[in-house]
């Protein structure tokens, strides 16, 4: 099974139209034009990181580099504010980017992984939602929202 986790489109789309924003400044004084560097890099962000289930293999993308990982060395997975890292047998951990914990579910189908905590998704498609690290995510996710009001 295969399976991308990217970011929204629209970052990368907000980050041409700073690009074309900043352009005025960057232009107006030499020493300025650092000022184009930065939605560039949030560009090259927004378009590159992610990750992937290839050939079984997780392939952990960041802007400059990519990781493959086996799944076999997988021991679990973090859910922290809406952020999954991967836990290795050798228990290092490296985060996932553009995977919240409403979607590990469909990641550790794709992996073909069983991970105590984390149901797979049911017929309709929708994550179940009964696994403990989706409950917790859930619980930080509402208690964000909470604070923000």
């Amino acid at each position: 099974m295969t399976a991308r986790f990217r970011y929204n489109a629209a970052l990368a789309i907000a980050a041409v139209v700073a690009f074309c924003g900043a352009i005025p400044l960057a232009t107006s004084r030499w020493y300025l034009a650092f000022v184009l560097l930065v939605p560039l890099a949030v560009f090259v962000w927004a378009w590159r990181a992610g990750a992937d289930v290839r050939d079984g293999q997780l392939v952990v993308r960041y802007p400059f580099r990519s990781r493959r990982i086996d799944p076999k060395s997988v021991r679990g997975f973090t859910v922290t504010h809406r952020r999954v890292s991967v836990v290795l047998a050798d228990d290092s951990t490296h985060w996932l980017p553009a995977v919240s914990g409403g979607r590990l579910p469909y990641l550790t189908d794709a992996l073909g992984l069983h991970v105590p905590g984390v149901s797979g998704p049911t017929e309709d498609g929708a994550p179940a939602a009964t696994g403990d690290a989706e409950r917790a995510a859930d619980e930080a996710l509402a208690d964000e929202q909470h604070q923000k009001r």
